[in-house]
Formats: structure tokens, sequence, C-alpha cells
């Protein structure tokens, strides 16, 4: 019975990892001149005035931001920046069909 709960609960977190959003086209590719740190300074407020539980990590050359759903465990959207020669590529993952003036992508376009 252990055996079984504990299966559940790893199938249930790979399907709400960000990866899941990855597995799908991107909804905004943009560049930007600024550093990542830079671009991401900007970003994280914006998104946690939406979901305070928005959440930044590093990753290889950049950084990911997270904004978990309303309700569960599940990411709504993720955003990659990562350092180019000019400044930093900006890739936008959504869970949703984005309205392209909403409220996180507009965010995301705000800071470039």
């Amino acid at each position: 019975m252990k055996v079984r709960v504990l299966l559940l609960c790893v199938a249930l977190a790979g399907c709400s990892s960000p990866g899941k959003l990855k597995e799908e086209a991107p909804a905004v590719r943009l560049q930007s001149t600024q550093s990542p740190s830079v671009y991401m300074a900007c970003l994280l407020p914006r998104w946690q005035s939406y979901r305070p539980s928005a959440a930044v990590r590093e990753i290889r050359l950049g950084y990911r931001l997270i904004m978990p759903a309303a309700a569960g465990d599940s990411a709504q959207a993720l955003v990659e920046v990562t350092a180019t020669d000019k400044g930093s590529d900006v890739t936008l993952y959504r869970r949703d069909s984005p309205v392209p003036d909403d409220a996180i992508t507009a965010a995301v376009r705000s800071c470039l």
C-alpha cells in the first residue's frame, strides 16, 4: 500500500513540473539588451504582484521564473532568461493560451 501511495505522489509531481510546460511551443520568444539578472530583477516583482508565490531559480546561463497556478502545485507560467552575446533571450511558456496583452505577457514585454 505504501509503495502505491509513493508511486502516485511521484507521478503527480511529474505532472506538475515546469518541464511539462516546456513540452509545448513557447508562447513568446523575445530578446533583451539587458543581462539576465537585470531583466529578472524587473520581472520578479511584477509577477509576484499577481501571484506572491512566484519564485526564481538560477539555471545554467540565466534564470527560470515559475508562476504556480492559483490552485494546486502545477505551474501556470514559466519564463527562462538566458545570457547571449548582446543581452538575453527571454522565453515564456504558458499552461493556457495567453491573450497577447494579458498581465503576465505584458509584464514579460515591459521589462525588455
